[in-house]
């Protein structure tokens, strides 16, 4: 699609986000970059719009978010954040 602001042809990549530290695990949020053709085609060097280009990506797009490690009080301040004090599991202090 044409990005708004640059009036030039893009892509969006997102990604799920969740708190894998418990079961089930719970959905954060969503992580998203928004990448200009002209620039995958520069690194890459083809046509990022053609057949081939989709082809390389789909079979590229088993990528796996990296495991991160947050304490319970960062958790509870990205609970605090996305959804106010009643999120939260109310054992640390926000400020």
């Amino acid at each position: 699609y044409e990005f708004f602001s640059a009036k030039k042809m893009g892509t969006t990549n997102s990604a799920p986000v969740f708190d894998r530290s418990v079961d089930p695990p719970l959905f954060l949020g969503v992580v998203a970059i928004d990448i200009n053709l002209d620039a995958l085609e520069q690194v890459l060097g083809e046509d990022a719009q053609s057949s081939t280009m989709l082809q390389r990506f789909t079979r590229l797009s088993t990528a796996k978010c990296p495991k991160i490690h947050l304490s319970e009080c960062q958790l509870d301040d990205l609970r605090y954040l996305s959804a106010g004090q009643e999120a939260t599991c109310g054992r640390c202090n926000f400020s």
